[in-house]
């Protein structure tokens, strides 16, 4: 039984809009609408050619109307899957078909099989399922039976379209020769894929160990690492355990000794004072004989009371060797941290960027050569495009890598002598319009910069400058510390860093680019590759 969807698609597809039937003999005219042919005779008998019954479109062609095979066909599928197909061939009681013959049109049961294959007239008789929409193994054009293949096209053809139609003078030959033709390619296609699949598989077994070679060996590293942190910050705590434990017991033993001399003059002072209270009140008294009956009675406590205090011994004194000693030992660890942090190598390890110029906001004056990493200025404008990114007036350019987080260091080469240039760092947000300060390098609160005038550099930010005491710069280093509000320019000499200035608790509220200008033809900035 068929689902309610297939008797819809049944119903929709294949019934004819006069009967309101299924199509019987369906034909299909020029206008592509579909009819029952005797439906179209009938519609309008006498009309040479006909018109459509639905469009009212008239033929101009001949023949006026074609058989629809696909209409014919999906008809016939959708009502052999319902009902099952019967072998043409018996005749008392018909027996279920297993095949269908193309050319024989006809339908078989396995006994009517055998004798048709048996027969050698038959045997190149295309056999296919009976399920098989017969529509497809004929040609649209003709009406016959696609028996030949054509290898320019790569299409099944009839006989017809090799002799008239479009296919006549193409090479041609059997459908069995195309098969094998088709399917010599397709194992060709399919070894090929299977190549690729296996190429493909490879790759990835090699990715993937790749991948798991280089976490095993960042995980090593960062172990070995750690190893050697760990010993190190556990090094630097003991030696500062030990430090505040010398220092403390050098305090204890001198506010020990202070604290007994203090115990004793407090204890002193206070027989100093009962002695005072005494004598005060023995002065006080008018009767001659208590006066001398009490002095007596107080002479010894008198006598030691005003005798002259012997000098009070300071007590003992601060090691002050040992202080110096701490100190200076302390003083060496904390540069040699300082020189770790100002290491070029370590610097560019950990914090190295290689610069890429943004091509859209370099001035119009500007040379770009070796592969965009050296910056010249040239005497006339180069032609081009503008953009809202661009400096029109400034001879400035960007660079492409903003640091919006974390730390940064890049260098750049500076080539001729006692130049006009700038390197600095600047948002993204500085103005390209015009040659104001809100466009310069360092001449506002958006950007940070070293400049060199004919001679002396001068740090520059906000408008305001920063006389150096530094000789020629032949290659200028930037270390940025975004959180830290850190700009650092170094001079660069020999693998060496000489810092030059400092911008520190400074407050960004931006990403931080790279900015270079130029102000002479003589002089040129090379972007380095940090090694």
């Amino acid at each position: 039984m068929a689902t309610a969807a297939s008797q819809q698609w049944l119903d929709e597809e294949f019934t004819c809009s006069i009967c309101l039937q299924l199509y019987s003999d369906p034909v299909t005219l020029a206008c592509k609408h579909s009819f029952c042919r005797s439906c179209l005779e009938e519609s309008g008998p006498g009309s040479d050619p006909p018109s459509c019954p639905e469009c009212r479109a008239r033929e101009r062609t001949q023949p006026p109307v074609q058989r629809h095979f696909q209409v014919a066909g999906g008809y016939l599928v959708l009502e052999r899957a319902q009902t099952g197909v019967l072998c043409s061939y018996c005749i008392r009681t018909q027996q279920a078909a297993v095949k269908t013959c193309l050319k024989c049109e006809a339908s078989m049961c396995p006994l009517h099989l055998r004798l048709h294959t048996g027969n050698g007239v038959f045997k190149n008789h295309p056999l296919v399922d009976t399920s098989t929409d017969p529509s497809a193994w004929r040609c649209s054009e003709h009406e016959r039976l696609l028996d030949i293949y054509c290898k320019d096209d790569k299409v099944c053809v009839c006989t017809l379209c090799t002799l008239t139609g479009k296919h006549q003078g193409h090479r041609c030959g059997s459908i069995s020769e195309g098969e094998r033709e088709l399917r010599a390619n397709l194992q060709d296609q399919l070894k090929t894929i299977q190549q690729n699949v296996a190429s493909i598989q490879v790759s990835l077994r090699d990715l993937h160990t790749r991948k798991r070679n280089t976490q095993n060996l960042i995980t090593e590293t960062k172990r070995e690492v750690k190893e050697k942190y760990d010993a190190l910050k556990k090094h630097i705590e003991n030696e500062e355990r030990d430090v505040y434990l010398c220092l403390d017991k050098e305090q204890n033993r001198v506010t020990t000794a202070i604290d007994t001399h203090i115990q004793k003059l407090e204890k002193e002072i206070k027989f100093f004072e009962m002695c005072l209270v005494n004598l005060t009140g023995l002065s006080q008294k008018k009767e001659k004989l208590a006066f001398i009956q009490g002095f007596n009675s107080m002479v010894t406590k008198i006598k030691n009371a005003s005798e002259p205090l012997a000098s009070s011994h300071p007590g003992p004194c601060l090691d002050k060797i040992k202080l110096d000693r701490i100190k200076n030992h302390t003083q060496k660890n904390f540069e040699l941290v300082s020189k770790v942090k100002r290491d070029r190598d370590r610097l560019i390890s950990l914090y190295g960027q290689r610069l890429t110029p943004d091509l859209d906001t370099a001035h119009a004056q500007f040379i770009l050569s070796d592969g965009n990493r050296t910056l010249t200025l040239s005497p006339k404008r180069q032609p081009l495009s503008k953009n809202t990114e661009r400096f029109d007036c400034c001879q400035q350019l960007l660079c492409t890598e903003g640091v919006k987080a974390g730390r940064s260091y890049w260098e750049v080469e500076v080539v001729g002598d006692s130049g006009v240039w700038k390197v600095g760092l600047c948002y993204r947000s500085i103005s390209r319009r015009g040659k104001g300060t809100e466009c310069l390098l360092g001449r506002n609160r958006k950007s940070w910069c070293l400049y060199s005038l004919v001679g002396p550099v001068l740090a520059l930010h906000d408008d305001n400058d920063t006389k150096l005491t530094v000789g020629d710069i032949s290659r200028v280093g930037v270390y940025v510390d975004f959180e830290a509000g850190t700009i650092l320019f170094y001079s660069v000499s020999d693998r060496k860093l000489t810092l030059v200035h400092t911008f520190q608790e400074q407050t960004f509220t931006e990403a931080l680019y790279p900015a270079l200008q130029i102000g002479d033809f003589t002089t040129s900035l090379n972007l380095c590759a940090l090694k």
